[in-house]
């Protein structure tokens, strides 16, 4: 049921068009994991070919710390969930590539590489901080990354073009004395101001910084949702270990432990980046095994779910938010609305609520209504609600089908009971009238016979009453035939059948005909006596009218219009048997039929029959049973 994001009302909380997540497409992909893979071959490279201590040790962290954020990053960004999260571990992988410069022996790499370090602190903290979802979720979030960015711009950074060497041991590489020059400095000696006064003051927000944004996760954790502390715990584990043992190394460095203790802290130190990246391929797991074995739940519930309240409950349980509310769209965006129809008001911007549409390729079809603190599981919440939707779908279809069943069996029983009728019309036009005329023939032919030895001149006069009779019989037989079927429809078409039903009407009948296509005989057939039914209800309902009109449109579908300026009638209240036969017989052949009629204003009757067999072209007329009714005595047609 969910398709491509569209815009939506002003103020509402939802993605714009130009935020909305993109899954990276295969080709991408492809060629991010073979630059990924390059960047962690250089870093291994880099590492073996320098003069660090412990080289095959430090090419493998370098490594790690270069391929494992990419591979979690590209796994993030396959679905459109996480994309925005992935592509930023994406390129955290590719700044910790230029970080791996620091195992180098030569100067400026080793450098660039530690300045570069530096950075990825940053880096660190906002990818901690925003995940899942690539975003910092509120102010305190923004200020503690702005609090990092400006710890590392302005104290750090800096100082990287006034000290002649670089503290160490370091994260990034394991010398300890014999460590590369500084290219970047500007000095021969570091200035004691920068010794005595910025490093001390950095090294004491280095060390509580990190605890900050250990609190700010376990806050998050605390207050987040179920599905959100199912992935944030292996975060804030991985994270504890990572931001611990920084503060460890800065304050052992600071307290002059010796160098020993001090590389093996920073070694711990530096393991614990790709530790980081597998907390966040754990959370995303997580994210996904909960959100599965949910909707699994969910299905199951919606399944036996009695009501609409009890699938709304369903998904309130889902979610985990007992408030959740689904609102419908009234179509041409004419506001929303519950399941039983009344209005709803979408909250706006500054509530404690939240909105998450649900859209196909129209646009929005129904608003979930939830905790403003579920917006980071907004693909969760969309899911959920696809489900509802699909589920609601199906319920009305099988309602749909449940009251075409009914309107069909008793479409059938009209149907049997009008036969039923038409056949006892038949019997009985057929002895009150043509039995009746060829009895009293009988009788007369007998009286001719008994007269012929008495008085020839009598029966000659008899017998030639009797052709009048034979006319009449005639005639009565044609007009029975006619009834059951017209024999102007089976030998000249729909156009001139209807043209000699109309001339029969005792208000003026206005005939229109686009096209010349025949049809099927049971098409042209279902068209006759919809407009014959439609015609005499003009005579016997609305003989006040003063003029009807009918059009026929003969090209692809069958379609048919009766209409009249008679003073119509109030459709609520019909219950004409016509009317349900026209519909009947629209109906039989998979046809639409409309009636419209406004008191005062005058009636139309308007029906479509498919080609069904396919059009065919006029055909010359053929002989048969119904001609033959039609001719004279003397075989003139």
């Amino acid at each position: 049921m969910r398709g491509a994001h569209t815009a939506v009302p002003t103020g509402i909380d939802a993605y714009p068009a130009s935020l909305t997540p993109r899954r990276a497409s295969a080709g991408m992909m492809v060629v991010i994991a073979t630059l990924g893979a390059a960047l962690a071959a250089g870093a291994v490279v880099i590492a073996l070919r320098g003069d660090m201590p412990d080289r095959g040790w430090l090419a493998l962290r370098n490594g790690l710390a270069v391929a494992l954020p990419v591979a979690v990053g590209l796994y993030a960004w396959r679905e459109a969930t996480h994309a925005r999260f992935g592509r930023l571990l994406v390129l955290g992988g590719f700044l910790w590539a230029v970080v791996a410069l620091a195992a180098s022996s030569e100067p400026l790499p080793y450098s660039l590489g530690r300045v570069a370090g530096w950075l990825s602190e940053v880096a660190i903290a906002y990818l901690l901080l925003a995940f899942p979802s690539g975003r910092l979720a509120g102010r305190t979030d923004r200020a503690l990354v702005l609090a990092a960015a400006l710890l590392i711009g302005l104290l750090y950074v800096p100082t990287a073009l006034l000290v002649d060497a670089f503290p160490s041991p370091s994260t990034w590489a394991t010398c300890t004395t014999d460590c590369p020059a500084n290219a970047l400095s500007l000095v021969d000696a570091t200035p004691a101001w920068v010794g005595d006064g910025v490093i001390p003051v950095r090294e004491d927000l280095s060390i509580v910084l990190p605890l900050l944004i250990l609190w700010r996760l376990a806050d998050r954790l605390r207050h987040g949702t179920p599905l959100l502390r199912r992935a944030l715990t292996p975060v804030l584990v991985v994270a504890m270990l990572r931001m611990l043992t920084l503060s460890a190394s800065i304050a052992a460095r600071r307290a002059g432990v010796d160098d020993e203790a001090l590389a093996w802290l920073t070694g711990a130190l530096s393991l614990t980046l790709p530790l980081v990246s597998l907390g966040f391929l754990a959370g995303l797991l997580a994210w996904r095994l909960y959100t599965a074995d949910a909707l699994l739940v969910l299905a199951r519930r919606l399944r036996v779910a009695p009501d609409a309240e009890a699938r709304h409950a369903a998904m309130a349980r889902a979610v985990k938010d007992p408030t959740l509310d689904l609102a419908y769209a009234r179509p041409g965006g004419r506001g929303w609305v519950t399941a039983s129809g009344w209005p709803v008001v979408l909250p706006g911007p500054g509530s404690d609520r939240s909105v998450t549409f649900i859209t196909d390729d129209k646009g929005p079809v129904a608003a979930l209504i939830h905790d403003a603190t579920l917006r980071e599981q907004r693909a969760f919440i969309e899911a959920v609600g696809a489900y509802a939707l699909v589920w609601d779908e199906n319920e009305r279809l099988a309602e749909r089908v449940d009251s075409s069943r009914g309107e069909l069996r008793a479409s059938r029983a009209r149907i049997l009971a009008a036969a039923d009728d038409e056949r006892r019309r038949i019997e009985r036009d057929l002895h009150d009238g043509g039995q009746q005329r060829l009895v009293a023939l009988r009788i007369r032919l007998q009286l001719a016979e008994e007269m012929m030895a008495r008085s020839p001149a009598g029966a000659r006069e008899l017998l030639q009453r009797l052709a009048h009779d034979v006319d009449g019989a005639l005639d009565e037989l044609r007009s029975l035939a006619a009834g059951v079927f017209p024999a102007t429809l089976a030998a000249h078409g729909l156009p001139d059948a209807v043209r000699a039903a109309s001339l029969q009407s005792p208000v003026p009948v206005n005939v229109v005909i686009k096209g010349a296509a025949r049809y099927p005989e049971d098409v042209e057939t279902a068209a006759y006596f919809c407009v014959l039914e439609a015609l005499q209800n003009v005579a016997k309902h609305a003989p006040e009218a003063t003029a009807a009109q009918v059009l026929l449109g003969l090209e692809g579908d069958l379609v048919f219009e009766v209409r009249d300026d008679g003073p119509g009638f109030d459709m609520k209240e019909s219950s004409s048997r016509g009317l349900l036969n026209m519909r009947d017989r629209v109906s039989a052949l998979g046809g639409e039929l409309e009636i419209a009629s406004v008191p005062g204003v005058g009636t139309r009757v308007r029906g479509r029959l498919p080609a069904a067999a396919g059009v065919r072209a006029p055909q010359p007329p053929q002989g048969g049973a119904a001609e033959f009714l039609l001719a004279d005595e003397h075989g003139r047609a």
